[in-house]
């Protein structure tokens, strides 16, 4: 047995026979403490032949690897190290999945269905994006949406979407929030076929860096739509960010009063 105590350690299965229809890929850093909820909701689901599952450590030493390797019979390759930031590190787990489709979930999230029906029917039908609800917070369900909308926001959530793993478009690292969004509107840019179902196939905190409201996240946000659709579509974009803005602020004063 291989001994796992320094925070360089890895585990990799040999290559399968036959791929599975999914990797679920989760990327961590300091996450010790939400780790166990995550990976027992992926046990629950999990079918060795169909599912693959890595997880993918910036190299941590708060005891993620000691915990990592408790599941052994669980997670299929998991890697400890130091990388460039969230998106580096997704890179990573896409480059030794071996899946049909590609599917992230971090720390703090929860698989609550796995669609294998869906999926399998996509890929007969040579479908490269497959999208489904997310309950955020436990309160409200991210519905997610395609065409013109997604050239203004990301209308594809992360922990919903499973993509296409033959022909993804790596994640631009040189974005530090919102290389999910660029990555989506470079995939519809280049006719990527896009299905939408109803089902919530996970669940998801919410107050991670995208929804930090801060300058550079701002900043960014715009710079990715005005790098894949140009100038236009800035104003209806910042239009929307205005509203949507408005609307948090008026829920927030109703839950006050």
């Amino acid at each position: 047995m291989i001994p796992r105590t320094n925070a360089n350690t890895r585990r990799h299965e040999t290559s399968r026979a036959v791929k599975p229809l999914v990797s679920i890929i989760t990327v961590v850093f300091r996450a010790r403490q939400d780790l166990p909820d995550l990976i027992e909701s992926v046990a629950r689901l999990k079918n060795d032949k169909n599912v693959e599952f890595i997880v993918i450590d910036g190299g941590s030493q708060d005891g993620t690897c000691e915990l990592l390797s408790q599941y052994d019979s669980v997670i299929d390759y998991w890697v400890s190290e130091p990388d460039k930031g969230i998106y580096d590190a997704m890179n990573k787990g896409i480059t030794v999945a071996q899946g049909t489709f590609l599917f992230h979930l971090n720390a703090g999230d929860r698989l609550l269905h796995i669609p294998f029906r869906e999926l399998e029917a996509a890929k007969s039908r040579h479908v490269d994006v497959v999208a489904f609800r997310v309950s955020i917070d436990g309160k409200h369900e991210f519905r997610p949406g395609r065409g013109i909308a997604l050239r203004l926001k990301n209308t594809l959530h992360h922990q919903g979407t499973f993509y296409k793993r033959e022909g993804f478009p790596f994640y631009d690292v040189n974005y530090r929030v919102f290389a999910d969004f660029d990555a989506n509107q470079r995939l519809v840019r280049s006719g990527a076929r896009i299905e939408i179902f109803d089902q919530v196939v996970a669940s998801h905190q919410g107050g991670g860096l995208s929804d930090a409201h801060t300058e550079a996240n701002v900043s960014e946000f715009f710079k990715v739509i005005k790098r894949n659709y140009g100038w236009t579509h800035l104003p209806p974009a910042w239009l929307i960010c205005k509203w949507r803005g408005m609307k948090t602020r008026l829920s927030m004063m109703r839950q006050r009063f």
